[in-house]
């Protein structure tokens, strides 16, 4: 299981949950900046590092299909301009439509600037309905999942500072984990980000370490990393063993980063 590869006929798919809820206001782990911007710009990071992975020449190959829900005031698809109120789309459209370009620090070179797409910005109010975004997650990839029963099966990677205020996730996590391909059950994986500079509890196996019946319950709800993502991890030199779910609690903003690195590792994507 977990083990088809990417390419055109068999895309993969990638559903961002992003937390839109007003605590997102509150500064980042330390950072300076709120975790609304500090998350904003790590889902814009990642969606520019999958476009250039797809990237063959001048052309974008759709090998993934890819979709933001936010949930705060309002739950629902938040990719915005002329891709507003889109589900999931192919990453060549992503490509084309950014909501405008700016600039950003290079990794390991922070004096250096390189382009970045913006295709959402940040946005913090309201509650935190959690339960409802697993919900409308799972109308929208079953319905790609049954489109593409060959393929990966779906990842689904819900990123929040704080518990549902809509009741208690767990259940419909569980019915959303239940969406599968020929390749196996959906992936969901989870973070939870931190206003304090804390130490992270990174990738664990067991619920034992957490430290309250919040964070077991984001254990629960979390998947088990891919043999392919166990590998990346630990080429990462992060803290990985046997049964390591998708699940950071307390991340900070390179946690969060590392997170959304190595939860959207399907398979190496094609060379041509």
């Amino acid at each position: 299981m977990y083990t088809q590869p990417i390419d055109r006929h068999h895309p993969g798919c990638i559903l961002l949950l992003v937390d839109q809820s007003a605590s997102m206001q509150d500064g980042f782990a330390g950072t300076g900046q709120t975790k609304a911007n500090s998350l904003a710009l790590a889902v814009n990071r990642l969606l520019r590092n999958l476009v250039l992975q797809c990237q063959r020449g001048e052309q974008v190959r759709d090998y993934y299909h890819i979709g933001i829900i936010g949930y705060g005031r309002e739950i629902g698809p938040a990719l915005g301009g002329s891709l507003q109120g889109q589900q999931l789309v192919p990453i060549s459209l992503l490509a084309d439509y950014p909501l405008r370009m700016t600039t950003d620090a290079m990794p390991g070179s922070p004096d250096l600037r390189v382009e970045l797409p913006v295709w959402i910005d940040p946005k913090a109010d309201g509650g935190t309905p959690m339960t409802a975004a697993i919900d409308l997650a799972g109308s929208l990839v079953v319905d790609w999942a049954n489109k593409h029963l060959d393929s990966f099966p779906p990842i689904v990677v819900n990123v929040s500072d704080g518990e549902a205020t809509d009741g208690d996730p767990r259940s419909m996590a569980a019915q959303l984990r239940e969406i599968r391909t020929t390749d196996g059950n959906l992936l969901l994986f989870n973070v939870n980000l931190s206003s304090e500079a804390l130490t992270a509890i990174e990738y664990p196996n067991s619920p034992n370490r957490l430290p309250n019946a919040y964070a077991v319950g984001l254990f629960e709800m979390s998947s088990e990393l891919t043999p392919y993502m166990m590998a990346v991890a630990r080429g990462m030199d992060l803290p990985v063993n046997v049964g390591a779910r998708g699940f950071v609690f307390n991340a900070d903003a390179a946690k969060l980063s590392e997170f959304l690195d190595v939860g959207t590792r399907v398979s190496r994507v094609p060379d041509r």
